[in-house]
């Protein structure tokens, strides 16, 4: 019984060692806006926003969050990551310590920005040809009017397409890679959400335990193991000075580029399979749950389905379909650019259903203070008001005064196509592009944190989308709009959702 005094005593003195550490953290004299357990906050976020404009509020979610006021926005994004953390914050969410999210991305980071960025052009046509397969595989060509679940289909949609530049073929078609990443990015939703009812005073030590978590893990051992032989080849090769790897969506050639921005230290299968399902996350959970609210838009919105058509035929007309070495044809990265109207429906799209109701999320590591005067301690968790930016005729881009000659209605309407109007206004030719970040077109953050990965994304879901234009009809189930519904700041899609699709005839 000795040794079980002493590892209680040992316990119970760690406990109360957090407890006053806790104890000592200062309170934050802000406002609290919305009620502490509300599974939806977006009330709250448009509150805070229009009572509290150019002041911090405070949205009770576990941990509280900050909501700073977007004249901010920009310094915070600016400011160094040794200060104001993503990281951090993704880590402090996803429990990093056994999901491994916000943890060493570095390399991830580099080779996203550097070789997979630059390549967009040589992937495109592996993406289309994936995204033709994953429709004959998941779809087919239903004569008839078919009812298919949005959500789950985009889940595979993307983690096949991922799959086909990320791990290559013919690994990205097995069916436990591909099932092995959709549950790592469910497992590491489920382990968010289920870590923040555990009283963060015991989580360290109730963590490892949950069932959650030891999935998650398991998705890791998995990904481990199908990625040594991956690894130990692309090394090989390495060692050998062959470039015979490098060639963008060829076996390995992700690995190859991600190893070259690893240290000596790190260059395993075990590291490598760790990054290739935090990429497995970042890209399908995210790609996914857009690509569903941009089916659910279309679906609901089909006013907008012919012009799209009209877009696409004449971009195709004028352009030309280009044909790879295997007879596949593909639109070029100068076609996807061409399709303005495609790309003003994704980002309004984004703009109604953005993933999450704040952007910049961030983890103060040291005590900071705004050029306002507004400090706050180290450890807290901060954002800014992303649903109110999207939602007020405040925004500059969504005002009565600058919308006046595109004709655009206000933030309260869907117009997928308010945006390719801006960009008919002289001036105005290159801006209001779904890839492009600033303080108001926040899907994918701004600053030097932002997402690197979004022109891969936007690529993707065009793709996709480009693919139902031209070959199906879709319409919505028994005529029912899909809802949308909230988890603390996550928005997310109905996952049980419907839509029907047929092959198109005309």
């Amino acid at each position: 019984m000795f040794p079980y005094t002493w590892a209680i005593a040992a316990i119970v003195g760690a406990l109360w060692l957090r407890y006053c550490l806790q104890r000592k953290k200062p309170r934050l004299d802000f406002p609290v806006v919305g009620e502490s357990g509300k599974a939806d906050y977006s009330d709250a976020i448009l509150e805070g926003y229009r009572k509290y404009s150019g002041k911090p509020f405070i949205i009770p979610v576990k941990p509280p969050r900050v909501i700073m006021p977007m004249s901010t926005y920009k310094e915070a994004m600016l400011a160094p990551t040794s200060q104001l953390s993503f990281l951090q914050a993704v880590y402090d969410m996803f429990q990093g310590r056994y999901t491994h999210l916000g943890v060493h991305q570095e390399p991830v980071v580099a080779t996203i920005k550097s070789e997979l960025t630059k390549s967009i052009g040589d992937i495109l046509p592996l993406i289309q040809e994936e995204s033709d397969y994953a429709f004959r595989k998941e779809i087919g060509s239903p004569e008839d009017w078919t009812a298919i679940p949005v959500h789950a289909t985009m889940l595979r949609f993307v983690a096949l397409l991922s799959g086909r530049i990320f791990v290559g073929l013919p690994l990205c078609r097995e069916e436990e890679w591909v099932q092995a990443s959709i549950n790592y990015t469910r497992d590491c939703m489920a382990v968010a959400y289920v870590s923040q009812m555990v009283p963060e005073l015991i989580r360290p030590y109730i963590a490892p335990f949950l069932p959650q978590v030891r999935k998650a893990q398991r998705d890791l051992k998995f990904a481990r193991d199908k990625m040594a032989p991956i690894v130990a080849d692309v090394l090989s090769k390495h060692r050998l000075e062959m470039d015979n790897t490098t060639k963008a969506g060829s076996r390995g050639a992700f690995v190859s580029w991600l190893l070259n921005h690893m240290p000596a230290e790190q260059k395993n299968a075990e590291r490598v399979g760790i990054n290739q399902m935090v990429l497995s996350f970042v890209s399908i959970h995210s790609t996914s749950t857009t690509m569903t609210f941009a089916l659910f838009h279309l679906a609901t919105y089909p006013e907008h389905i012919q012009p799209l058509r009209e877009e696409l035929e004449h971009v195709v007309a004028e352009e030309g379909l280009k044909r790879d070495g295997k007879g596949h044809a593909y639109l070029t990265k100068s076609s996807f650019q061409k399709l303005k109207k495609l790309d003003s429906f994704l980002k309004e799209s984004q703009r109604c259903s953005p993933l999450i109701l704040v952007t910049g999320a961030r983890t103060c590591l040291t005590d900071y203070t705004f050029s306002n005067g507004t400090t706050l301690p180290k450890g807290t968790a901060v954002a800014w008001p992303l649903w109110g930016v999207y939602n007020s005729e405040n925004t500059v881009s969504l005002s009565p005064e600058y919308n006046a000659d595109a004709g655009n209605p206000g933030p309260e309407v869907f117009d997928g196509f308010r945006y390719a109007r801006l960009r008919e206004v002289p001036g105005r030719e290159g801006r209001h592009q779904a890839v492009l970040t600033n303080e108001e077109s926040l899907n994918f953050g701004h600053g030097h944190q932002a997402c690197p990965g979004r022109f891969f994304a936007v690529y993707e879901i065009k793709a996709i989308l480009i693919e139902i234009l031209r070959n199906y009809d879709i319409r919505l189930k028994d005529g029912m709009k899909p809802k949308t519904w909230s988890r603390e700041l996550l928005v997310n899609p109905d996952v049980s959702a419907m839509i029907e699709i047929k092959k198109r005839t005309s």
